[in-house]
């Protein structure tokens, strides 16, 4: 437990900025090279990295009915949401813009948590998720006015597919290995892109250097590296930190986007990133009141998610409990 509380916080810092360079590095790669070429790289590269490291670690297999939910899994939240998103990244739709939408799937995660996970929720995680979702808008709500028309829908799309598969993670293939759960998913992501290229007509290499500098870092980092951390966070915690965390990503593209494209920095940025922050604060519990009048039961304490919760091994906290447990 006390390893737990020092590892999270470092996990936490790390995640934010690789999560968010997806969206800059995406921005890149697809203007070098077709959404599907970024999609193929993006796994082969990722897949790679994650069997030297199951190699090194040698986690277990997957059993039984658990090989079906990681495949499920890279279909909603590798194919779907990353198809989705640099569909639109290549049509136009603004780096900041894709990040925003992206930032309400905390959103629909910490809403749709008590009825798909069994995990009831006190005042706090609620409240912290809609100031983290005014923060977003805060940060990047003029692009909203930009007349993208029916392109916003992609990342629109890709934000419903992150919130699905998080939640089929974390009710699913909450036990497998981590290192072996992002082999099998970047596995099953290759083969669905390859299944599906005869279709498409796309290129297969980057016109460009930089299109293999831009997907190598989506491969080695915002794939491999970030899908880890995420994996590790769902378990240790809960979807509702995730949740929180994912919160930070808009603002922290929105302050990457400054040296790496050039996009200005406002002071309307700014505000949305200390809104957000303020989300993240008391989504974590960390307002007295709310903590003292808040009970949650943790999905990480409902058992095997493939067998359904299990009555016997639930426990109900008190908010001061869970908030400890998050320190």
């Amino acid at each position: 437990m006390t390893s737990s509380r020092r590892l999270v916080p470092v996990l936490a810092l790390l995640f934010v900025p690789l999560w968010a360079s997806g969206f800059i590095a995406g921005k890149i790669a697809t203007g070098y090279m077709d959404v599907p070429a970024v999609l193929l790289w993006r796994f082969v590269i990722a897949l790679v990295v994650m069997l030297v490291a199951a190699a090194v670690l040698r986690p277990g297999l997957p059993r039984g009915r658990a090989w079906a939910h990681l495949a499920v899994t890279a279909l909603l939240l590798q194919v779907g949401q990353f198809t989705f998103v640099y569909s639109g990244l290549a049509s136009g739709v603004p780096a900041g813009l894709s990040s925003l939408i992206l930032g309400m799937a905390p959103l629909l995660v910490g809403l749709l948590t008590p009825l798909l996970l069994s995990t009831r929720l006190g005042a706090g995680p609620v409240l912290g998720l809609l100031i983290g979702a005014a923060g977003v808008y805060v940060v990047l709500a003029d692009d909203l006015g930009g007349g993208l028309g029916g392109t916003v829908a992609f990342p629109v799309l890709g934000m419903v597919s992150l919130a699905a598969g998080t939640l089929y993670q974390k009710r699913f293939n909450d036990d497998t290995p981590v290192v072996t759960s992002v082999v099998v998913q970047m596995a099953t992501s290759l083969v669905a892109t390859l299944a599906a290229w005869p279709l498409l007509g796309a290129d297969w290499l980057p016109r460009a250097a930089g299109g293999w500098l831009a997907v190598g870092w989506l491969g080695i980092f915002n794939s491999a590296g970030a899908f880890v951390l995420m994996f590790l966070l769902l378990r240790l915690r809960s979807t509702v930190f995730v949740s929180s965390l994912l919160n930070l990503v808009p603002a922290t593209t929105a302050l990457g986007a400054v040296p790496v494209l050039g996009e200005p920095l406002t002071a309307q940025a700014v505000l949305g990133l200390g809104i957000a922050l303020v989300g993240m604060f008391v989504g974590l519990g960390r307002v007295p009141g709310l903590r003292r009048r808040g009970v949650v039961v943790d999905a990480a304490d409902l058992g095997d998610g493939a067998a359904g919760p299990a009555p016997a091994a639930r426990r109900e906290r008190a908010a001061p409990g869970v908030a400890d447990r998050d320190a």
